[in-house]
């Protein structure tokens, strides 16, 4: 352990349950707002694409002899729907409200979270708690600072999922903390790498399309291929406002970032465990618990400089 605890284990464990049960809460609930700026912007790339092609092929349709009178002014319609819903949702959806629900939400739980840790090791500044006041006062600083955002209900079961317990040993810690963490660092950096890497191979492919039309459209101007150009720039820029709203090269860096660092805390205490005792385990924890709340931090930094452009 990092430090001795100057409270019963009654005391301390109920505390526990008290904060992680919070902690599960206001990770479901982050998850909850992800999921749905994620899915909104899935249906806004699919209504800015359909709308670019609904509407260069009802023009296109009228050069044809034999389409139907009413099919190119339908197509016209729905394209214009389609557009107009994509703005309408990407002013709503794409703003920093929506967002930035899910990142408060995010930033309460791993408070939360990192705090928990902090209690069931005794690191500071649970090493002189006071159990009546001090084990209770953080979660109440972070309920206070999200009280105006909708949290999911959850059972007791599901906030008990995963709940740690006190005393916990530093081999516990640093398996359960540090390495799981280092572990969700890496995962998520090589699957939002494979998300720039396939939006870059979606951009070339159309890029290329794109100039092979151009091509044609001068060497035949007199088959109408010109438009299609223009709806494959459409089809390019909606994937890149896409990637560029999801920031995921700033997320590949501030992972990798995280988890080097992590690396780093954790070979330093596996050096000097032995020798500095005490000491070296509260530098890993509240280490390790600094580069959590910096990764997340960063999060809160980049969302206001976004909101801050529009």
């Amino acid at each position: 352990m990092a430090a001795s605890i100057t409270f019963d284990k009654d005391s301390l464990n109920a505390a526990l349950k008290n904060i992680w049960g919070q902690y599960r809460t206001w990770a479901t609930t982050s998850g909850k707002y992800k999921s749905e700026v994620s899915r909104w912007r899935n249906i806004v790339l699919m209504l800015s694409i359909g709308g670019a092609i609904l509407g260069t092929l009802s023009q296109q349709l009228l050069q044809w002899s034999y389409a139907k009178a009413w099919l190119s002014p339908g197509l016209g319609f729905a394209s214009g729907i389609a557009l107009g819903l994509a703005a309408f949702f990407t002013k709503e959806i794409f703003s920093a409200d929506p967002e930035g629900r899910a990142v408060r939400a995010r930033a309460a739980a791993e408070a939360l979270k990192s705090q928990a840790y902090l209690m069931a090791t005794g690191a500071p500044p649970y090493d002189t708690a006071k159990p009546d006041t001090d084990l209770y006062a953080t979660p109440e600083k972070v309920r206070q600072a999200v009280e105006n955002l909708q949290a999911v209900v959850l059972t007791t079961e599901q906030k008990a999922k995963g709940v740690i317990s006190a005393p916990m040993p530093m081999e516990d810690y640093v398996q359960q903390r540090v390495v799981d963490q280092i572990n969700w660092y890496t995962n998520s950096a090589i699957a939002n790498e494979k998300r720039v890497g396939k939006a870059k191979m979606l951009s070339m492919v159309f890029g290329g399309v794109g100039v092979i039309l151009g091509l044609v459209a001068v060497a035949k101007p007199d088959i109408g291929i010109a438009a299609w150009v223009a709806v494959i720039g459409t089809i390019t820029g909606a994937i890149a406002a896409q990637q560029f709203a999801g920031r995921y090269q700033f997320l590949i860096l501030t992972y990798q970032a995280a988890a080097t660092e992590l690396e780093r805390l954790k070979s330093q205490w596996d050096g000097t465990r032995n020798s500095l005792g005490t000491a070296a385990d509260q530098t890993l924890i509240l280490g390790a618990e600094r580069v959590i709340s910096a990764e997340n931090s960063g999060w809160m930094v980049e969302l206001t400089k976004k909101a801050d452009k529009q």
